[in-house]
C-alpha cells in the first residue's frame, strides 16, 4: 500500500512513542514512585525532565506512563471496535437480533458516559482494568448504527443473494462479503477510538478517576495542577509540557495515520492471498438419495423408481405468492419439460420476475402455497437430502451482471465459491478455466475484479458461472436488459446455444416477445398475477408475432 507523506509522519511519530513505551524504562535507573531527588529541580544529566514537587523523576514518570497511556487506549480500541464491527454486522444482517442489539445501542446512545464512569468509579475503586471495560462498553454504539445501515443495504444486493444461495453460512457471509464492505468504517472506527481514548483516559486521569497505584501522562498533569508551586516557580515547564506535548503528538499522529486511504478492493486482495474456506455438501446431500422426490398423494408428473426419468423438469402445481394480504401470483400451474426452452413473458409488473425467485426459493416459504418440483427436488420442503442444490441442480441468473458479482471479490473467488463439484481448487480453477473458454473469455479474467470487465463480458462471466457445475436445469431471469441492442443479441444467442450444446432446460423470463417466439418450445403468459391461457394468450403471442414480422420488413 502506498503511503503518503502525512501517513509515514504519523506513523514515524506513534512508532516513537511506542518504542519509548516499550524500550523507555531502560534507559532510567529511577522508579517513577521513588521520592530520591530534591524537590523542583531544573532538567540535568541526572534528571532529563527535572523533579516534581515531592522530588520524584518526571523523565521516568513520562516514559512509564506512555505504558499505561498507550495499554488502555488499546485496549479501550480493541473491546470497542470488536463490539461495533460485530454487532453493527448482525444487526445488520439478522432480522431477529436487530431489534435487540439496536434498541440496547440506542439506550447507551442517550446515557450520560461521564455519569455511568464516576458511578462505576465509585463502586470498583478506579482499577485499570474497570476502566477499560467502562470505556470499551460505552464507546461502541455510534459506529455501530454507522455499520448497521450500511450492511442493512449490502445485504439486499444480488451478490449476497447469490452467496446465500451457495448455502454459505451467516458468519461466512459475514466475513467474506459485507466485512470487506464495511471495512473502511472499522479502521476509522479503531484509528479514532485509539485517538479518543488516549485523550478520555488524560482526562480522567486528570479528574482523579483511575488507578492511584499506576502513572499516566493524566495523573501527571492532575499531580502539577494540584500543587500551587507548579506556577509560582517556572517548575510548570518540566512538570505540564512534556505529558502535555505527548498527549498532544500522539492525537495528531493517530489523526495523520488516519489519513489511509485503504479501500475495501485492498483488504479483498490481502483475503485473495490466503485460501478460501470450502463450503462442503454434507454428507446425508452426498450420500443419502431421495427415493421418492414426489409429494405423497399429488400428481406432479413424477415417475418413481430407481434409473427412472422425469418427464418434466419443473413441474408447478398450484403455486401462489402472497405478501401480507396482497396476492401477487395467483394460483398457477404448469410443466417445463426436459431439455425444453420455456419463456415466461408479460407486461413489467405482471409478476415474471417474482415467479422465477419463487421457482428457485428466493421467496419467504411463509409467502408461498402449493408445490414446486425442479428436477424431482421439491424447493419448499424441510425435507434437506431431497432438496436441490442450487448452481448444481440448478442455476439462476439475475438481471444486472454488475449487481451479481462482489465487486471487491475477483471473479475467479467467486466462481470457486459456487464449485462445490471440485475438491481442490487445482481442480476448481481447471473447471472455471473450461467454463470461461466455452463462453469466448480468456483464463486472466479470473484475477480480475468485476469493474474490470465490460457490461457484456460480465453477462458471459455470469453465463459461464451458470454453467460451471453442468446443471439440468437454467433460470434466467432478463440476463440481457441491461446491454446494448447488439451485445444483448450475440449474450442471448450464447446462452441460447450453450444451453442446447448442455441439453439443459431453460426457463427464460422476458420482455422480449418476439425473441421468445424465436427460441421457446413453449410460452407461458402472465399478467397481473394471473396466467394468461386461451384465446387471451394466443391473441397476446399474435401480437408479438405481428411485432416481429415489423422489425424483419423494418430491417
Amino acid at each position: 500500500m502506498k503511503l503518503t507523506w502525512s501517513q509515514r509522519i504519523g506513523i514515524l511519530l506513534f512508532s516513537a512513542f511506542v518504542l519509548v513505551a516499550i524500550f523507555g524504562p531502560m534507559l532510567t535507573s529511577n522508579s517513577p514512585f521513588s521520592i530520591d531527588g530534591e524537590r523542583l529541580l531544573p532538567p540535568s544529566m541526572k534528571y532529563l525532565l527535572g523533579t516534581n514537587a515531592i522530588g520524584q523523576d518526571i523523565f521516568s514518570q513520562l516514559v512509564y506512563g506512555a505504558r499505561t497511556t498507550l495499554y488502555i487506549g488499546l485496549m479501550v480500541t480493541v473491546i470497542s471496535t470488536f463490539l461495533s464491527a460485530s454487532f453493527g454486522l448482525l444487526a445488520g444482517y439478522s432480522k431477529r437480533l436487530d431489534p435487540l442489539l439496536n434498541g440496547f445501542a440506542n439506550m447507551l446512545l442517550v446515557l450520560p458516559s461521564l455519569l455511568l464512569i464516576l458511578i462505576v468509579a465509585s463502586f470498583t475503586g478506579g482499577g485499570t482494568w474497570q476502566l477499560i471495560l467502562t470505556l470499551g462498553f460505552l464507546t461502541w454504539p455510534g459506529y455501530m448504527k454507522l455499520i448497521r445501515s450500511s450492511v442493512l443495504s449490502l445485504k439486499e444486493r444480488e451478490f449476497v443473494k447469490a452467496a446465500q444461495l451457495y448455502n454459505g453460512g451467516t458468519i461466512y457471509i459475514l466475513r467474506r462479503h459485507l466485512l470487506p464492505f464495511v471495512w473502511p468504517l472499522v479502521r476509522t472506527k479503531f484509528i479514532l477510538s485509539f485517538r479518543s481514548a488516549v485523550a478520555m483516559e488524560a482526562s480522567l486521569s486528570f479528574l482523579g478517576i483511575g488507578n492511584p497505584s499506576t502513572v499516566s501522562w493524566g495523573k501527571m498533569l492532575q499531580d502539577a495542577f494540584s500543587r500551587t508551586q507548579t506556577f509560582v516557580t517556572d517548575a510548570w515547564q518540566w512538570m505540564i509540557v512534556p505529558p502535555g506535548l505527548a498527549i498532544l503528538f500522539v492525537t495528531i499522529a493517530l489523526a495523520l495515520v488516519g489519513e489511509s486511504r485503504m479501500t475495501g478492493n485492498r483488504f479483498a486482495a490481502s483475503l485473495k492471498r490466503k485460501e478460501s474456506r470450502v463450503i462442503t455438501v454434507k454428507a446425508a446431500e452426498q450420500e443419502v438419495g431421495c427415493e421418492s422426490p414426489c409429494i405423497e398423494g399429488e400428481d406432479l408428473g413424477c415417475h418413481l423408481g430407481a434409473g427412472s426419468q422425469l418427464s418434466a423438469a419443473i413441474v408447478v402445481s398450484d403455486l401462489s405468492i402472497t405478501y401480507g394480504d396482497k396476492p401477487i401470483i395467483h394460483p398457477i400451474s404448469f410443466e417445463v419439460k426436459q431439455g425444453s426452452i420455456t419463456s415466461l413473458v408479460g407486461e413489467s409488473g405482471s409478476g415474471k420476475t417474482t415467479m422465477a425467485r419463487t421457482l428457485y426459493g428466493l421467496v419467504p416459504h411463509e409467502a408461498v402455497t402449493g408445490n414446486v418440483l425442479i428436477n424431482g427436488h421439491p424447493i419448499y420442503s424441510n425435507n434437506e437430502p431431497c432438496a436441490m442444490q442450487r448452481w448444481v441442480d440448478a442455476a439462476y441468473i439475475f438481471q444486472d451482471p454488475r449487481n451479481s458479482f462482489n465487486p471487491i471479490m475477483t471473479i475467479g473467488r467467486q466462481f470457486y465459491e459456487a464449485m462445490r463439484l471440485q475438491a481442490t481448487k487445482e481442480h476448481k480453477q481447471t473447471a472455471a478455466i473450461a467454463a470461461l473458454a466455452e463462453v469466448q473469455l480468456e483464463p486472466h479474467v479470473l484475477s480480475l475484479y468485476p469493474h474490470q470487465l465490460s457490461g457484456g463480458m460480465l453477462s458471459r462471466a455470469l453465463i459461464a458461472l451458470s454453467l460451471v457445475n453442468k446443471p439440468k436445469v437454467l433460470i434466467a431471469d432478463e440476463p440481457t436488459g441491461a446491454l446494448d441492442p447488439i451485445v444483448k443479441r450475440e449474450v442471448f444467442d450464447l446462452l441460447v446455444s450453450k444451453v442446447k450444446e448442455h441439453h439443459m432446460t431453460l426457463l427464460l423470463i422476458t420482455h422480449d416477445i418476439p425473441a421468445a417466439l424465436h427460441i421457446s418450445d413453449e410460452i407461458i403468459v402472465l399478467q397481473d398475477g394471473f396466467q394468461v391461457v386461451g384465446d387471451l394468450k394466443e391473441r397476446y403471442v399474435s401480437r408479438g408475432k405481428q411485432l416481429n414480422q415489423l422489425k424483419h420488413q423494418l430491417a
